[in-house]
């Protein structure tokens, strides 16, 4: 992976690295995602108020690493780059820090990189007849979907002892290319010298630190007595995968063309389970849509169906849905969420203390038993799941990205909404551009300033101001202005990246090279968005701009909505005034939103800067 073949126009790597001076290659590229710069907390060892109790356990199957457990160093959680896991969500160790940068900036340099610690536990509670009976299990893979690391590099295990020293009990190096495709699990005994009242554990890998290269993957730690060295099975049955996508190659499509043809969006979805434990066990499983505010069943499109035959021990099975048919939508936008779930009997893990049988609260092996993947049915369609897992770009000044998006029957671009990954390309300008067709020029083009966000996964929304009419084939992107790299998003949950096109030379070009979603959606109206005598028949105004608390909106019209940065319809408090509504942005996320006011026919629609 190191070793850069250039193409023209185009180079695919692992990351933000080019073994060429800068510009001597134009090329689109999947690279590290920067994120916001933070203040970096201290890393605090000494034993807690309160240590950990085993059994510890962890597979990564709830989003959001656990800080209670943990302490992460460039860690990051994964739902997708892990290739046949032992339950859904892994964590990832590569070459980035903790604000996502790349450790050096020094192409070559090797390093200690990302680490994962465990909090303190308390091991001293282990009793004479049980000492030798604490054991350490992982499952460990090599790169996965990201780069394979080099046999040069490594990850490796190590035990804090009661003397505050880190004792290395396991360590393996990379460059063996079938080690990508599955998960080894590893059994490690902890021994009686470790067990004191402020034990630790620690991943570390050592590899190219100069961003996400020679990555490692983890899964399923687990920490517990009375175990022994072919302790290899959980009593545990659990899903692998995100929900496949019941709209095919999209992740999301407006709630009017939902309406206007179901049919050709709907189809089913798919899951995966994986049976951990050394026997057979009936299951069922399950697969509903829900309103995802109120949770409530919009669809039951698998109620507890029994899988058939019965799953064997160790077996990993994909599984999918009865066809989505005859979904009753309301006629407000909003998110549903798309839900499965086994019954597999799973529970809390049961052990014997003092020769009474227990349950242990902190191992629930039913957290990896349900999948809930989002459904946005609002006004834009989208590939990708709102996911950053990498950033892609190019960097050629005037160089031009564009996504493919296709639509049955005529519909009007509202806006387009871009994840701009780089917070230090904030205030840079490009061109956003619309195109029925790469081989002539843009129907619509304009310039725009990339505004701040609050957060990676935030969407930049920029509003189109004028009627645009798509219908069939249309491309959305923007032309960029510098020869650095513009961050745009890219979500690896699934692969759309034959929807992707790039001219840096004067010549379009298909992406052949980098798998994923680029994040930029377009949204769409079944009417036309502005009437063209709009601003001639209606007097309002708004003030101030930027607004940071109350804004006054002021003159004749009946009605209006609040769009977020995102371009979601948003209610805020308002307030009645003689001139009109004071609308209150207080404690509102930074961005541009958008305001549209009606009378009648007539609209204004105005951008309001929220600081």
């Amino acid at each position: 992976m190191k070793n850069l073949v250039p193409h023209i126009g185009f180079l695919m790597l692992f990351g933000l690295i080019l073994l060429a001076p800068k510009d001597l290659f134009a090329q689109f590229t999947q690279l590290p995602t920067p994120k916001k710069p933070q203040e970096k907390k201290s890393e605090n060892f000494r034993i807690q108020d309160d240590p950990l109790q085993i059994p510890f356990w962890d597979d990564f199957s709830i989003p959001g690493l656990d800080t209670t457990k943990w302490i992460f160093r460039g860690a990051t959680q994964s739902f997708t780059v892990g290739n046949e896991a032992p339950s859904y969500g892994v964590v990832l160790l590569d070459g980035t820090n903790e604000n996502g940068r790349p450790n050096s900036t020094t192409q070559l340099d090797q390093g200690e990189t990302d680490q994962i610690t465990s909090k303190p536990i308390d091991l001293s509670v282990i009793s004479p007849a049980e000492e030798n009976t604490v054991y350490l299990s992982f499952f460990w893979q090599a790169g996965g979907k990201a780069e394979m690391p080099d046999a040069t590099d490594e990850i490796r295990l190590d035990f804090l002892d009661a003397n505050g020293i880190w004792v290395t009990v396991w360590e393996k190096a990379g460059g063996l290319s079938a080690e990508q495709l599955f998960f080894t699990q590893e059994l490690i005994q902890v021994r009686p010298i470790f067990h004191h009242a402020a034990f630790q554990f620690r991943f570390a890998i050592r590899g190219r630190s100069s961003g996400p290269f020679d990555s490692w993957i983890l899964d399923y730690i687990f920490l517990h007595k009375n175990r022994n060295a072919n302790d290899l099975f959980t009593q545990d049955r659990a899903l692998t995968l995100p929900n496949g996508r019941p709209f095919e190659r999209y992740s999301s499509v407006p709630l009017f063309m939902l309406k206007r043809d179901s049919e050709s969006f709907w189809i089913n979805t798919q899951n995966e389970f994986k049976n951990l434990s050394n026997s057979f066990r009936a299951m069922e499983y399950s697969f509903e849509i829900r309103d995802k505010e109120s949770q409530s069943v919009v669809k039951s499109i698998n109620s507890n169906t029994p899988f058939n035959p019965v799953p064997t021990a160790q077996e990993r099975r994909g599984f999918s849905s009865n066809p989505i048919e005859d979904i009753v939508l309301t006629d407000e936008e909003k998110d549903y969420e798309l839900v499965s779930y086994l019954v597999t009997g799973d529970g809390l893990l049961q052990g014997i203390e003092n020769g009474q049988p227990v349950s242990y609260p902190s191992v629930d092996f039913r957290d990896n038993d349900t999948v809930r993947t989002l459904l946005p049915i609002r006004d834009f369609l989208a590939y990708d799941d709102g996911k950053v897992d990498y950033s892609a770009g190019i960097n050629q000044r005037s160089g031009t990205l564009a996504l493919r998006y296709e639509v049955d029957g005529p519909a009007f671009l509202k806006g387009i909404s871009i994840n701009f990954t780089n917070f230090a390309q904030v205030n840079s300008v490009v061109d956003i551009n619309v195109w029925r067709d790469l081989g002539q020029a843009p129907i619509y083009t304009k310039e725009v300033i990339i505004p701040d966000k609050g957060a990676l996964e935030n969407f930049a929304y920029f509003e189109i101001d004028r009627n645009v009419e798509v219908g069939g084939v249309f491309y959305v992107g923007f032309t960029q202005f510098t020869n650095d790299f513009v961050h745009v998003g890219l979500d690896k949950t699934y692969d759309n990246g034959s929807e992707i096109f790039f001219n840096v030379s004067g010549t379009w070009q298909q992406n052949e090279r980098i798998q994923g979603s680029l994040m930029i959606r377009p949204h769409l109206s079944a009417s036309r968005v502005i009437q063209t005598d709009a601003d001639a028949s209606i007097s309002v105004r708004a003030y101030p701009n930027p607004v940071s608390g109350p804004l006054n909106l002021e003159g004749d019209f009946d009605t209006f909505e609040v769009f977020d940065p995102i371009g979601r319809r948003i209610n805020l408090p308002v307030t009645e005034t003689e001139e009109g509504k004071i609308i209150n942005f207080e404690n509102m996320q930074m961005g541009v939103y958008v305001i549209k006011a009606s009378k009648g026919k007539h609209l204004h629609t105005f951008r309001i800067l929220v600081k």
